[in-house]
């Protein structure tokens, strides 16, 4: 089934429930008050905020958190050692959305005063080709202010966003990432996700993908941090289709301030998807492993969390 479509095809969007327009209030409540924080007030509002949230969470999610966190670092569950990074973890999430909100507040030259980066020379060589490649990613450190900061680079990046309701919501964080100079393509029934990230890698763009998570349980299971798990295929699919190479990178935080990571380039073009998939998993697992606690991923991910009785789990 085709997945997505540009911004002006998008369906028209359903009337808000009582429970959507309340989520939306909140949102946006919370987005401006974060973004009137005065800079010395907003640096210390995630140290004080993510572990409220680490103690409210719902006992569920806290445990999910650990069994992914534990798969990743290799703490046993139950340790002081992983309680340590879920709590860390959880900063960092509130961080995370901090930096989302107050982005708009940002000017570029705040942003790249406080940023370091290393690789970043990888993604300059394939702008300057003029021939376009490939960044996949996951879900961590600091998104928004890392797509901001390549629009100072001059990436050209077009990214893939999900559409959630309230749609007023999906339009505030869609306008929140064309300020910051991406292109964004939403992920809905209708049209061709792969076709168009051609289109963006054949005008010398970088196409952009979070690699780290399957939201349609239909992946290739690959091997990911030693365990079978659904990855998206977006990434192989699209290297075979242009021939281009994958780099893989996060921008992550670092203190008050941030630190683009861009790994070598790798070439899977040659490759089968299923082949492909596990290059990139192996890439972000390197990725990750740099601060698993800036890896906000906090639901069911490994195969033996979604499909518990699948036959690869007994092959394993």
């Amino acid at each position: 089934m085709k997945l997505t479509a540009s911004l002006e095809d998008l369906p028209p969007a359903p009337p808000e429930t009582l429970r959507q327009r309340a989520v939306y209030l909140q949102y946006r409540t919370v987005w401006e008050a974060a973004a009137r924080l005065p800079r010395p007030v907003a640096d210390r509002v995630p140290d004080r905020v993510g572990p409220v949230w680490y103690r409210l969470a719902s006992d569920q999610q806290r445990d999910q958190v650990r069994r992914n966190l534990s798969r990743v670092t290799g703490h046993a569950v139950g340790s002081d050692e992983l309680e340590a990074v879920v709590r860390a973890a959880y900063v960092s999430y509130a961080r995370y959305w901090l930096d989302s909100f107050r982005l708009h507040t940002m000017s570029p030259e705040d942003v790249l005063a406080r940023s370091t980066g290393e690789g970043l020379d990888h993604i300059d060589r394939i702008r300057d080709s003029g021939q376009g490649g490939i960044l996949a990613t996951a879900h961590i450190g600091s998104w928004d202010i890392g797509a901001f900061f390549t629009s100072q680079r001059r990436w050209g990046m077009t990214v893939v966003a999900e559409v959630v309701e309230p749609r007023r919501l999906f339009e505030r964080f869609v306008a929140l990432r064309q300020r910051a100079g991406i292109d964004v393509i939403p992920l809905v029934r209708g049209g061709d996700m792969i076709d168009r990230l051609v289109g963006v890698v054949e005008r010398g763009g970088l196409a952009t993908l979070l690699a780290d998570r399957d939201l349609t349980k239909k992946g290739p299971i690959v091997e990911f941090f030693g365990e079978p798990c659904r990855l998206p295929p977006g990434t192989a699919a699209l290297a075979r289709r242009t021939g281009r190479p994958v780099v893989v990178g996060g921008f992550l935080t670092s203190g008050t301030g941030f630190h683009g990571a861009v790994q070598p380039p790798v070439d899977i073009s040659g490759l089968s998807v299923q082949d492909g998939t596990q290059v990139v998993a192996h890439e972000l697992e390197k990725l990750i492993g740099r601060s698993p606690e800036q890896w906000h991923v906090f639901v069911r991910n490994w195969l033996a969390d979604r499909e518990p009785g699948h036959p690869a789990l007994e092959q394993h």
